[in-house]
């Protein structure tokens, strides 16, 4: 049988000493802390986190700064520092001087917005579709840093009668409605114009003074000029005036054909018109001496339609004309 002697039962008492010590120590007495300890190590890996976010936001934040600084130093937009109201309406004058019979605008003043100020003008009226599209394509295309708000469109049709002559002219236009913001005082803090023109242009408003069109491809901008008038209509509801005092075909007397031309009556004297020749409404289509027959093809205001008129048959005059058939004496 084997008995330990004293120099082993010392170091397992030494031994079970020092594990009993560890493990207090370990899972009681050192609790506090290592829960302590675990706690900045995560606090440690979160902030590793965030600084690595915080640098990917950084990055983000340079690569946005870089396109923000190319585009504005290629910019070609005027940003002026200051701007007044009679230099607004100025240049608006001067945009509006052919094709609107009506231009009124009234200011609703000046707003500070993000980074920048705003001076709002009412503008109403009435002009022609393509010069109001001509004027808005100008607003929003032109360097002048303008823009166009609100813009609503109406049909108007205008007819006059002059007093003197009783002549009755007519206009299809468009009535319309819309803001105008002038945008000036921009942030202070971007690069300067590369140009030092340019940056002379910037203080020296009234914008009109500025390059007519904007320094860019046409390819890159919208069409100056409409390709169709969405405002001109397909029928008009009533006919449209003789404004350019041409001969009425339907309410004039034929008279004669005389070396292919087609002789009128009406209330200012005779009328003589020809194939081809452009009359009330339309166009001279046909005129035939043997047959004493003229035929117009007129366009009621959209609709088409084809009028003839016919010599009698007991006319003296009917087969008169270079290609009438001979005729015979007694």
């Amino acid at each position: 049988m084997f008995w330990p002697d004293s120099n082993q039962i010392l170091l397992l008492t030494c031994l079970v000493f020092v594990c009993g010590a560890g493990t207090y120590l370990t899972y009681f007495h050192q609790q506090d802390t290592i829960a302590s300890l675990e706690q900045k190590i995560e606090a440690k890996k979160q902030d590793q986190e965030e600084i690595r976010s915080l640098r990917a936001d950084r990055a983000n934040a340079e690569s946005r700064l870089r396109t923000v600084r190319r585009r504005w130093r290629t910019r070609y937009k005027v940003v002026p520092a200051t701007i007044s109201s009679p230099d607004i309406v100025s240049y608006l004058t001067e945009l509006t001087e052919t094709g609107f019979q009506q231009f009124d605008v009234m200011s609703a003043g000046s707003e500070e917005r993000d980074g920048y100020s705003v001076h709002t003008f009412d503008a109403t009226g009435k002009a022609y579709f393509t010069s109001l599209y001509r004027f808005v394509w100008t607003i929003e295309n032109n360097r002048p840093f303008y823009r166009i708000r609100g813009l609503s469109l109406s049909y108007l049709e205008e007819r006059e009668t002059d007093e003197e002559s009783g002549r009755t002219t007519m206009d299809v236009l468009v009535s319309f409605d819309m803001e105008v913001e002038a945008i000036y005082g921009a942030a202070t803090d971007l690069p300067a114009p590369t140009s030092p023109d340019e940056g002379e242009g910037t203080e020296r408003l009234p914008v009109a003074k500025m390059e007519a069109s904007p320094p860019l491809p046409s390819s890159v901008v919208p069409n100056p000029a409409p390709e169709i008038n969405p405002f001109y209509p397909l029928v008009f509801e009533k006919v449209p005036p003789n404004q350019y005092d041409r001969l009425n075909v339907e309410s004039a007397q034929l008279l004669s054909i005389v070396d292919g031309k087609a002789v009128f009556q009406t209330d200012e004297g005779l009328r003589q018109v020809g194939e081809g020749d452009r009359v009330y409404l339309g166009r001279i289509e046909e005129v035939s001496p043997s047959e004493g027959r003229v035929v117009a093809r007129l366009n009621r205001g959209g609709i088409v339609d084809r009028v003839e008129r016919t010599l009698g048959t007991e006319s003296p005059l009917r087969v008169r004309g270079t290609d009438a058939a001979p005729s015979t004496s007694p």
